[in-house]
């Protein structure tokens, strides 16, 4: 058993029609994940996860991505009633602003500003690097990743006042050379979403969205999932089924 980095987006209530990306996990859904938590996991803050410092039955650490405003108004106080501590990764061209990056869907996304990134750090949350302009870190050629990792450091430097230790790669994963960037730039760790872990710059974290049922839910915090669900028969099984269900619709 591993320990398990969940990966949330925005937490709230919007007409599921609006959300064509699956970026939202509805408020009472949250609320009873984070009782499913309560009950069975330790959650854990990213540095005590990264150190190996957690032990003891599911161990779990919560992170946020993009840095939606819903995460402050939504699903930080849920957080607080148990005590349970999060991370952010911001990317920091769009500080203030709204996701820019997708096509359609964004009216309700729009992410915290520097002001409020900060109150939250006295309230259980860490902040840390989605990049700076959320690029896909798979793809660009190292100037690009290099550019846009260190104006992200630059920015989470001066709004923390001190550099960022982790790095989550916008849409995916990096590169192999976009992570050995990442290591040389001083991240201590980097993450990947949906996506088997592959080393300290490629860590897994697991998706949680709109559709995730409890069932589900219980088994993405148990701490197999991502061995699971790509191991090479299963995730066979599982993009086959997938075909048939888009020639079945």
């Amino acid at each position: 058993m591993t320990a398990t980095v969940l990966a949330y987006h925005a937490v709230g209530d919007v007409p599921r029609a609006d959300d064509l990306h699956n970026l939202w996990v509805g408020t009472q859904e949250f609320a009873e994940q984070l009782r499913t938590l309560a009950r069975h996991a330790d959650v854990v803050t990213l540095d005590d996860l990264v150190a190996g410092r957690a032990r003891g039955r599911r161990t779990v650490a919560i992170t946020f991505d993009d840095g939606y405003r819903s995460v402050l108004t939504t699903a930080l106080p849920l957080l607080e009633e148990h005590g349970f501590p999060a991370t952010i990764f911001v990317p920091t061209a769009y500080i203030g602003d709204r996701n820019r990056w997708d096509a359609e869907g964004v009216d309700h996304l729009d992410i915290l500003d520097a002001d409020e990134l900060r109150s939250m750090t006295s309230r259980g949350i860490t902040i840390e690097s989605h990049g700076h302009a959320h690029i896909d870190l798979s793809t660009a050629d190292d100037r690009a990743v290099r550019t846009d990792l260190e104006q992200s450091i630059a920015a989470l430097t001066e709004l923390r006042g001190t550099p960022p230790a982790y790095l989550a790669y916008p849409f995916r994963t990096g590169s192999s050379s976009a992570r050995a960037i990442a290591a040389e730039l001083g991240f201590r760790a980097a993450f990947s979403i949906d996506v088997a872990d592959d080393g300290r710059y490629a860590w897994g974290r697991v998706y949680v969205g709109p559709d995730d049922g409890s069932r589900m839910f219980r088994a993405k915090t148990s701490g197999y999932y991502l061995g699971v669900r790509h191991h090479p028969v299963v995730n066979g099984a599982y993009q086959s089924v997938k075909r048939l269900v888009r020639r079945a619709g």
